[in-house]
């Protein structure tokens, strides 16, 4: 049996956890930080008791207001006076496991100076009423989530970031649990009507430029997953290939009821950056204003 985690020399990581009312969320969160020493909260405005919770379960708390994802991860690496050399970023959705706690000190070393890489590509695994999504869930899909201060940066892309460095990005192999519908399916369509918004945009600026088609055989898992969903801004019916892709390419099917139900909300989603895509390039809302004073001229 390996060692738990408690009796685990420390680990040269600060955490930085992204917070906007999640009192629900928050005390969990930082008890899978366990085993840090220096946690900090960025909080965009709660309303709630987030910031409170936080306080008093150790954490430091910093307030900045929101603009996207990969400012406020900036911000954090700017202005936090971290104790550690390395920053895991982490959402009070998300959790820690002792397999990925583990492998990041064994990666690392005690000083933080073992490794050369400017930031580590994390997997996460996607939790739905208790069920871990193995195949509608995309498993493994990474993120940068640990990174070397001073070496790497964010830059907003979609609803999300992307990472820029110049120095290598590696992987771990153990993941992160991600509770992504913690706040229920309301709360979990209406950010992703707010992600299909910003989703449209990048689509639009996609498809202004040529496609990139050597990226889809790359040999970056990475690259090739980003290279197809670009290359799927170009096909029609974007909703229906998705579910067919999540439900019966990646196999679906076999994470029972919750899959289904994932499979069918993210085509839901897909629809509605395609709608607003084509309003987008159409203008329908100055197709609208140029109907209506048509009429008022009858």
């Amino acid at each position: 049996m390996p060692p738990p985690v408690s009796n685990l020399p420390p680990l040269p990581v600060s955490v930085v956890i992204l917070t906007c009312n999640e009192e629900r969320n928050i005390a969990d969160c930082i008890a899978s930080c366990r085993w840090c020493d220096d946690v900090h909260v960025v909080d965009s405005g709660s309303t709630d008791a987030t910031r409170q919770i936080a306080a008093s379960m150790g954490a430091q708390v910093h307030v900045h207001p929101f603009e996207s994802f990969g400012q406020q991860r900036n911000w954090a690496i700017d202005h936090i006076a971290a104790l550690h050399p390395w920053h895991f970023h982490l959402d009070a959705d998300e959790r820690f496991t002792d397999e990925l706690v583990r492998e990041m000190g064994a990666e690392l070393g005690p000083d933080g100076q073992l490794s050369d890489a400017g930031a580590y590509l994390v997997p996460s695994k996607m939790m739905l009423g208790g069920k871990w999504l193995r195949f509608s869930g995309g498993y493994p899909t990474y993120q940068v989530r640990l990174l070397r201060v001073g070496k790497c940066r964010f830059i907003d892309f979609g609803h999300g970031q992307r990472e820029q460095t110049s120095e290598p990005v590696r992987r771990l192999r153990s993941a992160y649990l991600h509770y992504n519908f913690s706040h229920g399916m309301a709360d979990w369509l209406r950010k992703h009507n707010q992600y299909s918004e910003r989703e449209s945009a990048e689509a639009q600026e996609v498809l202004a430029n040529p496609m990139r088609l050597g990226e889809l055989l790359s040999r970056d898992a990475t690259k090739r997953r980003r290279a197809l969903k670009n290359l799927s801004y170009r096909l029609r019916g974007r909703a229906v290939w998705r579910f067919v892709y999540m439900y019966l390419l990646r196999f679906g099917w076999l994470d029972g009821r919750a899959g289904f139900q994932y499979c069918v909300m993210m085509s839901i989603y897909e629809y509605w950056t395609e709608l607003k895509l084509i309003e987008r390039r159409a203008d329908w809302s100055r197709a609208n204003a140029d109907v209506a004073e048509k009429l008022l001229r009858e």
